[in-house]
């Protein structure tokens, strides 16, 4: 009897097989989604294989499957056992694995054709390269050219020529018959990448992120099995692409965590990145000014090749980087101090540019009554609504609550209210009055409302139609601007203090990456930051670009409280819109932990369980567990746990190595 092995996005870790009816006998069907039944539902699956011989059980009736979706294979020998390697390592279903390589929602056209592509002309500039570039071509090119699965790390500082060394290690791919994938942290960069790539490729290269159409992404996926396509640029989930002569994959500001995905299955794409190389004898590049600890310790252990571009492109100079105590000037009128307001209005005299850096959206972050001084909290979530002035409203931004402004103090029936703290608009709004005849261009979640506004804020700059870039952390990746010549940090301190084991390091990483945001071409550059705290030693070592004493300080850190790249760590976070049941379901679990471990040598921590930093989110209280120990002993023991019975209403999620433990 012949049947389709299929696997489903449900999370149970086991195939399900499906006859075929006459009227789709003699369609092809393994490497495709089809759309069978499922108990009382209606699911789309993946057919993985075709069993001629299937021995059927008694009393057991196959169902037919529905439909074949796909005319053409979706799926690959690679993304198979890739799916089997994902389920195994994050904890989900063959089948929850294949949803997120090959989403069910992918829409075929109703007709396959080419991808439309403009025409232009491929330049191939011939530049003279560094030393340190030629060093780092040179190595990346031999082991691309002879099929040899390494990985490098490039530590180079920001306008070191990084990005020239990716181009010439992709010319070698497609020289050598190879294909590459080159993913970015944020949608932001990539106008800028996709223009470079194109005049360098031409018509080989597609895009792809979330902004990309279902259908566009379908005929994506066919370009590339066809060959039309050999280089995608995009975000991470570009790292499933179905490439069959994979040569090389780069992963660029690899310290980002946005290449690690919170939901289901929590991937890292760096790792995918790893797996694939390895799968395909091919190399993985990744590049940093300011590398994680993790992969910086991956270099120091001989698991990847350190590969260092430590000046900038003629030696220029590093912009100087000046600390403004906070401590000692009390801002009244302004949100800058008086030495950063003279840096703007000189930089502007110059006529040059100048990129304002605050990574809080919004006018202010709360607002207090006046009256009582009660916080205005969301009632969803365990936050202050954030004040916008434009358009005024009050807003949460973890569940996206709104309400109109002003309201009445839930405590006490007052209508006036002070605004705390400063964000994007309100450091926009003191521009204005302060340089009322400049073009600002705000960048914040807010603005970027669609993919247009990153084509409009890179072309915008690069012609120098605004004069000011303002932004959160979308401003300090990645982008080269010839006239900005200053660089100023509102806040330095927003993500200095929270209780998580990578605050020093996320706070060292954003101060150096958008300093490099300066000074790049011509004009000398420098930079401003306003702290309370500028003897600590993450915003030292920034001031100094000193990665070097700062991973050595940090290391000693990780090593002493036993955290990552020393041991691995797990999060288990337990949900429900009772807080007493979850912390009664997380003593539970937290007990079943320990009597697990109690019956093996495993040598795992466990703390907790504690409130989640943000205690309540979207309606349900939060509590976590953490282990850590070694991935294997975690994953055998959260295995166990994925077996426990749920109360009603109660939800359990697992991160491996999560982001943040937050």
């Amino acid at each position: 009897m012949k049947v389709i092995e299929v696997v489903l996005p449900v999370p149970l870790n086991k195939s399900f097989y499906y006859t075929i009816p006459e009227t789709l006998q003699k369609q092809e069907i393994k490497y495709r989604r089809v759309n069978v039944d499922f108990g009382n539902r209606n699911l789309t699956g993946y057919a993985i294989s075709v069993i001629e011989n299937y021995q059927q059980q008694e009393n057991i009736k196959l169902k037919d499957i529905n439909t074949i979706i796909d005319e053409v294979e979706i799926l690959t020998d690679e993304i198979v056992a890739l799916s089997k390697w994902l389920s195994e390592t994050y904890l989900c279903s063959i089948g929850e694995a294949l949803a997120t390589i090959v989403p069910i929602s992918l829409q075929v056209p109703k007709r396959i054709s080419k991808v439309k592509h403009s025409k232009n002309e491929i330049f191939n500039p011939n530049f003279d390269m560094t030393v340190y570039q030629k060093n780092a071509v040179e190595q990346i090119e031999h082991s691309i050219k002879n099929n040899i699965n390494d990985n490098f790390l490039i530590h180079g500082v920001t306008g070191s020529g990084k990005t020239e060394v990716y181009l010439k290690s992709i010319q070698t791919a497609i020289d050598n018959n190879k294909s590459a994938i080159f993913l970015l942290p944020e949608i932001s960069l990539t106008p800028q990448f996709i223009s470079i790539l194109k005049k360098r490729f031409g018509n080989i290269v597609a895009l792809w992120h979330s902004g990309v159409t279902t259908i566009q992404k379908y005929k994506i996926f066919n370009a590339i099995q066809n060959g039309e396509i050999k280089i995608v640029v995009g975000a991470r989930s570009a790292i499933f692409l179905p490439f069959t002569n994979l040569g090389l994959i780069i992963i660029d500001e690899e310290h980002e965590n946005t290449y690690k995905q919170n939901n289901k299955p929590s991937y890292d794409a760096k790792e995918i990145a790893l797996w694939r190389a390895n799968y395909n004898n091919s190399v993985a590049v990744f590049g940093s000014a300011t590398p994680s600890i993790e992969t910086y310790y991956n270099t120091l252990t001989k698991k990847y090749k350190l590969l260092e571009m430590p000046y900038r492109i003629d030696k220029k100079d590093m912009p100087s980087i000046k600390m403004i105590s906070l401590k000692e000037i009390k801002l009244t009128v302004s949100v800058f101090s008086k030495p950063m307001f003279l840096a703007i209005k000189r930089a502007l005299a110059r006529r040059e540019q100048v990129i304002i850096f605050l990574n809080r959206r919004g006018f202010s972050p709360s607002i207090i009554c006046k009256e009582c001084d009660t916080v205005v909290q969301c009632p969803n979530c365990s936050v202050a609504m954030v004040y916008h002035k434009y358009p005024e409203h009050l807003e949460c931004h973890y569940c996206g609550k709104q309400f109109n402004f002003p309201l009445k103090c839930p405590t006490c029936g007052n209508k006036e209210y002070k605004v705390l703290g400063v964000a994007t608009q309100r450091v926009e709004e003191d521009l204005k009055k302060l340089f009322p005849h400049t073009k600002i261009f705000r960048l914040d979640r807010d603005t970027a409302t669609s993919k247009k506004v990153y084509t409009d804020v890179y072309e915008g700059i690069k012609s120098e139609e605004y004069s000011i870039l303002l932004g959160t952390q979308m401003v300090t990746k990645g982008f080269d601007f010839p006239r900005v010549s200053l660089v100023c940090v509102v806040d330095a301190d927003t993500s200095l203090y929270l209780p998580d084991f990578r605050s020093s390091e996320r706070t060292f990483q954003l101060i150096t990456q958008v300093a490099g945001r300066c000074g790049r071409a011509d004009i000398k550059g420098k930079v401003l930051v306003q702290t309370k705290y500028p003897q600590n030693y993450a915003l030292a070592f920034a001031q100094q670009y000193n990665y070097k004493s700062f991973y050595e300080q940090e290391i000693e850190y990780r090593k002493d409280l036993s955290y990552p790249p020393f041991c691995n760590i797990a999060k288990i976070t337990i949900r429900n819109k009772d807080n007493n049941k979850t912390l009664e379901f997380a003593e539970k679990v937290y007990k079943f932990l320990e009597e697990q471990l109690d019956s093996t040598n495993y040598k795992i921590s466990l703390l907790g369980p504690a409130q989640s930093y943000i205690l309540k989110l979207n309606g349900t209280f939060r509590w976590q567990i953490i282990l850590k120990g070694q991935r294997k002993e975690i994953k055998e023991i959260l295995e166990k746990v994925t077996t426990l019975k749920l109360p009603y209403e109660t939800f359990i999620n697992i991160e491996l190595d999560p982001s943040d433990l937050l």
